[in-house]
């Protein structure tokens, strides 16, 4: 082994003087060449500042001349810049160390003095052909060449165009050089600088730069001998010290079997061979699938699985893994007992030396529990807290899967504020709970007809597959027993009407059928059902006003983004704001209930989102706050406004500042386009909230597949948890809900320092709402 080395040094040696050699060579051919060109620079420079003083003396005589203040005639001629230049060329060659010759020359030269000679009729014929240059510069073998173009101007005209109008004593004495025009090239300036002189200039940097680079060669030549007379000192120091390291490797290797023990006893493990089988599992995996070790050895994962699992999944989990990438998912199994559990998993590919994947590592956690814990939330969220009927969510559900073949009927309590106002809300929600079982037992007959409870004082009936005439006998009939009444509540005799409205559409249905009922209150009618007509008048009186004023904003760029503070509940801090859609037109400053909708409708909504991003984005790019941005599933679904958003955050320095709020909508349909444009800003390192959640349960039922940060919890849970015992019981299942998912809650609507104080309690991380502080055009 120690000859192996003393050989291996022996050849560096030798190899470090060759490859010092070579370094020298190219430092020096570099050098050469960079004087070179600092030569031709030099030369150029030098014929750029000599001509503009020899085209300023020119101008200056020719000007005295024509502007007579010398006289142009026989005798003063031979001082025209035309003849004097040959002879002040002359001197100022013989008078200049570098031998530069100056001169004016033409290839129609009326002095024989003048004649252009080869390369200068070059550089004569270059300009012909290139009449927009204004220099010329060669590089011939004795001398660089430089040209500046002599054009005809109007008082070049005097003697260069036509004979006839030319000075007397110069039409009789010469015969060329006449029929010029504006613009003709009469000749060039032609300097020419000898490349001789120059280099006796530039060889001294050269040879200095030589034997400076080859002393610091020489120098680090020496350094590096030195280093390695060095490193065989520590060649040796090293040998003693992976000695020392390997026997802590050893003690080492003791605790990582001990942390693996800890891993085997508190995660669920199996490995398995290439081809899926079994061969090795845990005790906690016999504990949850009910299998022994020796029952679960050699078989296949399939012996736990869950009859609603597809084989689509599989084929999916495999082709990913086989790939030598790495699957986490939550997965349903069946247990021997034929009972089911819920685990959190993830998948590795282990890898040889060759990248070859020689088994595969499963690691499970039990998440069983959880789940059952969000189906028993997802039950409280699809129904009404004060009358336990289904609600507005379960409805619009339960329109999407009948679609085709479903009615609806609005109902709502004439005048259900004064009864509110009159009685004070405990009775008025007393006398909503009297009707919602006044109207299910009226209908309790009628299976294909389903009861919701809406916001406020609203009541609906989907019908399915039953006769436009017997759902409009039915509806009456409800109207006619609620209105004939009598409701005692607490010794208070309460009689009410009841209105409503009856859409037969196919499209639309809940829009037509809200049509219907505001039809039959304005019109004091008992019933009123959707017709066309009532559509067309319906979009006149609201879509005119909203879509002018829209547009007006977007062509005054008056469509602004105004920020609410959000107020984090651990540090006492405000550290977020909210980004709000707001319109400034006449000073007048209006909300998203005033052009949203007529946005959605008028297709003018991704003007609204690009302009509240990017004006957001440059209000924050010199803060140090976070800031979220609302985003629908209109933006999502059109690819020019998320080919916009990317865009923008290429151009971001922080976009781990920027929180997207998804905004829960009945209209979202494409849950996979959801996950993907989360997937797009993840990779921009921002974070991505769910807006209004525990409205209803669309975002809710996915939530475990969505790589979120934030749920912001609705307000209409928030407003009243004070003195709402289910609305803080809710509450306090979404917190505890988001906290064993590791996802921040955000509470909207706090107007009080009670709800404040409250929230607080129940472990919400962020707050915020009108106490904390409403949208501003700036923050505090």
């Amino acid at each position: 082994m120690k000859s192996k080395n003393n050989f291996i040094q022996e050849k560096i040696f030798y190899i470090i003087p060759l490859i010092f050699v070579i370094i020298a060579s190219v430092r020096i051919t570099y050098a050469y060449f960079d004087i070179k060109k600092q030569e031709e620079s030099f030369a150029k420079n030098e014929a750029q500042v000599l001509n503009e003083f020899f085209m300023v003396n020119r101008n200056y005589y020719q000007d005295m001349f024509l502007t007579h203040v010398l006289e142009l005639n026989e005798k003063t001629l031979s001082a025209f810049p035309a003849f004097s230049a040959s002879e002040i060329s002359d001197l100022f060659s013989k008078n200049n160390n570098l031998n530069i010759s100056v001169q004016t020359v033409s290839d129609r030269a009326r002095n024989h003095k003048n004649m252009a000679n080869k390369s200068e009729l070059e550089a004569i014929n270059y300009f012909k052909k290139n009449k927009q240059s204004t220099e010329y510069f060669n590089s011939r073998k004795k001398y660089y060449q430089y040209a500046y173009p002599l054009t005809i101007e109007p008082k070049c005209l005097k003697c260069h165009g036509k004979r006839s109008e030319a000075p007397e004593f110069i039409s009789k004495k010469y015969d060329k050089a006449y029929d010029y025009k504006i613009g003709d090239l009469r000749g060039i300036v032609s300097i020419n600088i000898p490349k001789e002189n120059l280099r006796k200039y530039f060889f001294k940097d050269f040879i200095y730069s030589v034997f400076y680079d080859l002393g610091i060669l020489f120098c680090l030549f020496i350094f590096i001998l030195y280093l390695l007379n060095k490193f065989k000192q520590i060649n040796t120091f090293l040998r003693v010290t992976i000695k020392e390291k390997t026997a802590k490797l050893s003690k080492q290797n003791s605790f990582l079997r001990s942390y693996t023990e800890a891993l085997n006893q508190s995660s669920i493990i199996s490995k398995t061979d290439t081809d899926g089988i079994i061969t090795y599992v845990n005790n906690e995996f016999c504990k949850i699938s009910g299998y022994s070790k020796k029952e679960a050895v050699g078989k296949t994962h399939l012996i736990i699985k869950h009859p609603k699992t597809s084989d689509a999944f599989y084929k999916e989990l495999w082709e990913t893994i086989t790939d030598k990438k790495i699957w986490t998912g939550v997965m349903e199994g069946t247990n021997k007992d034929g009972y089911t559990f819920m685990t959190q998993t993830t998948i590795v590919p282990v890898l040889n030396d060759k990248s070859e994947i020689t088994e595969f590592i499963a690691t499970r956690k039990d998440i069983t529990e959880l789940v059952n814990s969000k189906e028993s939330i997802k039950q409280t969220l699809i129904s009404d807290r004060l009358t336990k009927l289904k609600n507005r969510y379960k409805l619009f559900e339960d329109m999407k899967k009948h679609k085709d073949k479903s009615f609806l009927c609005l109902l709502n309590i004439d005048g259900f504020k004064e009864i509110n106002d009159f009685y004070g809300h405990k009775i008025a929600d007393k006398l909503l709970i009297n009707v919602a079982n006044t109207i299910e037992d009226i209908c309790k007959n009628h299976k294909k007809l389903n009861i919701y409870k809406l916001h406020a004082d609203e009541f609906a009936l989907l019908a399915f597959d039953i006769k436009e005439k017997d759902l409009i006998e039915h509806v009456n009939n409800v109207i006619e027993i609620i209105s004939t009444k009598e409701f005692l509540i607490k010794g208070n005799q309460i009689h009410i009407t009841i209105s409503g409205g009856i859409s037969l559409e196919k499209e639309n249905l809940f829009i037509t059928a809200d049509m219907a009922l505001q039809k039959a209150k304005e019109m004091d009618e008992k019933l009123f059902i959707y017709n066309e007509e009532l559509n067309i008048m319906n979009d006149i009186s609201k879509n005119i006003t909203g879509i002018k004023m829209l547009k007006e904003a977007i062509k005054m760029d008056s469509i602004l983004p105004f920020f609410q503070p959000i107020y984090n509940l651990k540090t006492s801090k405000i550290e977020k704001y909210e980004s709000l859609a707001r319109i400034e037109i006449d000073n007048k400053t209006y909300s998203p209930i005033h052009f949203l909708n007529i946005a959605k409708k008028s297709k003018l909504y991704p003007n609204i989102t690009e302009a509240i991003f990017s004006k957001s984005l440059e209000f924050f790019k010199d803060k140090d706050y976070d800031f979220s941005i609302n985003i629908s599933i209109i933006d999502i679904l059109n690819k020019k406004t998320t080919d916009f958003i990317k865009k923008k955050l290429q151009e971001f320095d922080n976009c781990e500042r920027i929180v997207f709020e998804l905004l829960e909508s009945e209209e979202i349909v494409n849950f996979s386009l959801m996950k993907d444009f989360i997937k797009e800003v993840k990779k921009f390192n921002c974070k991505v909230a769910i807006d209004d959640f525990g409205s209803g349960y669309s975002n809710f039922s996915h939530i475990l597949e969505l790589d979120i940060d934030y749920l912001k919890i609705d307000a209409s849970l928030i407003k009243n948890i004070t003195n709402d015992k289910n609305s803080k019981i809710l509450v306090k299942g979404i917190i505890d809900f988001s906290k064993s998912l590791n996802i921040k809650t955000v509470a909207e609507f706090v107007e009080t320092k009670e709800t404040l104080d409250l929230l607080l309690k129940l472990g919400v991380d962020y707050a915020q709402g009108y106490y904390i502080g409403k949208p501003l055009k700036d923050i505090v």
